[in-house]
């Protein structure tokens, strides 16, 4: 089978990376898509342990150079929709139409679901519009032309993790929160500091990650209600990912300025089930100037519509200064603040990554201690 992993823009080598550890064939990986073949079997697993990917689609059709309405019917009407369905389930047709001569995306959802029917219909089947049910999510999506029918495995987009019922403006997504920790390289044996904690995003995708508990162990996916898996497959899957977590100690430190924000932290935590593993403190960030600090520092601070510029600035300067003076911190903050590469005193001694956290332009600093 071949399947297509969504992800956020400028995160796809990672993604590419935790395909390529267990040896699945990668196909194409393109903008915020990564394209690979493996058996039906695999769907449990990716969706119980992904990090940094939005969903994961089942391919159910490809062509290149799709350029009329006629065309497009022809293709999703071909396709055997009752082996991916159980008899009048409901379903939702979406479409993504980039650089494609086919632009028109409500005009591309009504021609594929009248396809749909179509199809169904010979095989006396019909749709169910009861809109209670959750429904079969059909994504068409064109790229340069190349028409890709996909079905998504995943139902609700695997970044929206569980553990964060509530935060604050401007939340950093969690698949992102993850990929900074991957990229920052924390040695799970060294304290982990995060001085804006917010919603505690950033630090318990890395205690997740250092624990190597799967992020979605506690949700039910839409390929259960497919009946393409076995559900005992489904369920070993599960029971070999609990038995896959680590219990050893790690040093997380947690902290804000605002007492409501480190409150909140904590909640989450509760419920993320790992609040015992974290040293929470009300503190402003500057109090560590006078220390001497090592280990992996990653952290959200405020930028765009959070402050006033000259806050903003104030804020900055003392982010380069702390990490100018704590020489073993390997530091990292995601930011689109893009002024700090005028603050910082010596801008080739760092290095940035360009990303994005919601749609927003962000850069993840790094400064180089070598």
């Amino acid at each position: 089978m071949k399947y297509v992993l969504s992800t956020i823009a400028w995160v796809e080598s990672i993604a590419k990376k935790e395909i390529e550890r267990v040896w699945w064939k990668i196909e194409e990986t393109t903008d915020r898509l990564v394209t690979f073949s493996w058996w039906i079997e695999l769907i449990p697993r990716v969706n119980l342990w992904s990090r940094v990917w939005n969903k994961m689609y089942l391919l159910l059709a490809e062509k290149e150079w799709v350029k009329d309405f006629d065309s497009l019917f022809d293709i999703v009407n071909s396709i055997s929709w009752k082996a991916y369905f159980k008899k009048d389930f409901p379903i939702v047709v979406k479409s993504t139409s980039i650089r494609s001569e086919l632009f028109a995306e409500r005009t591309i959802q009504s021609i594929s679901k009248k396809a749909i029917i179509k199809s169904r219909v010979w095989a006396n089947w019909t749709i169910n519009e009861d809109s209670t049910l959750e429904k079969m999510e059909i994504l068409i999506l064109f790229i340069d032309n190349k028409l890709r029918v996909l079905l998504n495995t995943s139902w609700k987009a695997l970044h929206m993790r569980w553990y964060r019922e509530k935060s604050w403006d401007a939340p950093i997504k969690e698949s992102l929160a993850a990929a900074l920790v991957l990229l920052s390289g924390w040695k799970f044996k060294e304290p982990f500091y995060d001085f804006f904690c917010w919603s505690g995003t950033v630090w318990i995708e890395a205690l997740m990650i250092a624990k190597n508990i799967a992020p979605w162990l506690k949700r039910k996916f839409a390929f259960e209600k497919f009946g393409i898996v076995n559900s005992e497959i489904t369920e070993n899957e599960r029971h070999d990912a609990r038995k896959k977590e680590f219990n050893w100690e790690y040093t997380i430190r947690c902290s804000d300025i605002d007492p409501e924000m480190v409150e909140l932290a904590k909640q989450n935590s509760i419920i993320a089930w790992l609040w015992w593993e974290i040293n929470f403190e009300v503190k402003d960030f500057r109090d560590v100037l006078s220390k001497e600090l090592y280990g992996t520092l990653v952290s959200n601070p405020p930028y765009g519509d959070r402050l006033k510029d000259d806050d903003l600035k104030w804020i900055y300067n003392n982010i380069d200064k702390i990490f100018r003076v704590n020489p073993a911190l390997n530091w990292w903050i995601i930011s689109s603040y893009l002024e700090f590469d005028s603050i910082i005193n010596n801008p080739k001694t760092y290095k940035k990554r360009k990303l994005y956290n919601w749609g927003e332009l962000c850069y993840f600093w790094k400064k180089n201690n070598k």
